[in-house]
């Protein structure tokens, strides 16, 4: 009696100690550090976000004009330069052609005039060259459309057909880039006779 009087206390006596072993330990969730963030902290985030690059949109934009005027003042200045350069390589013939026409009535001698002319004429070309410009002199050149433009053309026994019998205006060219093409009168051949053209008939 006594011993299943014992076996029944110690087993009474276990119990709560497997009953304890069986409850689950609730796991605590861990610190990480964080601070919980609310809707009204993130929304002000990202308000504060958004204006952040709207600032640096603006700078951009501001600076990107900038950009753009300056570029603009350069260019303009480029052209008055180039401008500058351009028109005082012509400084020296126009002076001259001016004191020639002031004295072309005081001097009645043909030749000092056209030696006057000879001289102006050397300058504006000179000028020409120091700028790059080349003038086309197609003269007696084969017709080339590239270059020439054909205002006339006329019959030649002695100039062949498709060549330039002479030039009314030259032409010029800046390194690659025609600048005018020369304006010419271009042979058509010899002039038919009027058996040559009876026997086509």
């Amino acid at each position: 009696m006594r011993s299943k009087k014992n076996r029944k206390s110690r087993q009474a006596d276990d119990a709560p100690a497997a009953a304890a072993e069986e409850v689950p330990v609730q796991e605590q969730p861990a610190d990480d550090g964080k601070k919980e963030v609310t809707v009204e902290e993130a929304l002000e985030e990202a308000l504060a976000e958004a204006q952040a690059a709207n600032d640096r949109f603006l700078r951009a934009k501001a600076e990107l004009e900038n950009l753009r005027k300056k570029n603009q003042r350069d260019l303009t200045d480029a052209r008055q330069y180039t401008k500058g350069v351009t028109i005082g390589e012509f400084f020296g013939p126009f002076d001259h052609f001016q004191m020639a026409m002031a004295h072309i009535e005081d001097s009645p001698d043909v030749e000092t005039m056209k030696q006057g002319m000879k001289m102006i004429l050397a300058e504006f070309q000179r000028g020409f060259e120091n700028l790059g410009v080349t003038l086309i002199d197609a003269t007696g050149q084969t017709f080339n459309p590239e270059e020439h433009e054909a205002v006339a053309q006329e019959t030649s026994d002695t100039v062949p057909e498709g060549t330039v019998i002479r030039q009314w205006k030259c032409g010029y060219r800046l390194g690659e880039k025609l600048l005018r093409p020369a304006a010419v009168v271009v042979s058509s051949g010899a002039a038919e006779s009027s058996e040559s053209a009876n026997e086509k008939e």
